[in-house]
């Protein structure tokens, strides 16, 4: 079996195309994962007021512990795609740093203004 090959492309964006395109994608994640974090706290201040209006404290307790249950669960998805995320920024950095070079190698690893 022989390696496959990739099809001559007329336009191949440059690393610098590329290294714009995926902190843009990273972005976008991040703007999504900030319109998620804001609907999870409107459904969760609108079922805070409709539990005021319960008719009794166990229906009450019930609706903020099934409210609960599911906030940790889009909580709990949200961290992971935020470590996702930075698993991505530290590879696109890696990557412009590997064409461009690193310029704190060149003064030891250490920035002045650190200091």
């Amino acid at each position: 079996m022989s390696m496959p090959t990739i099809p001559h492309e007329p336009y191949r964006p440059s690393l610098d195309q590329v290294v714009v395109d995926l902190l843009k994608s990273i972005a976008l994640e991040e703007t999504a994962l900030a319109h998620l974090l804001n609907a999870e706290a409107e459904q969760m201040r609108a079922l805070a007021h409709q539990g005021q209006h319960a008719a009794s404290h166990r229906a009450r307790c019930e609706l903020m512990a099934q409210a609960g249950r599911q906030s940790v669960r889009l909580l709990d998805a949200v961290v992971m795609k935020e470590w996702l995320l930075l698993r991505k920024l530290d590879n696109t950095l890696d990557l412009y740093r590997s064409e461009h070079g690193d310029k704190r190698c060149d003064s030891g690893g250490h920035d002045d203004d650190d200091e």
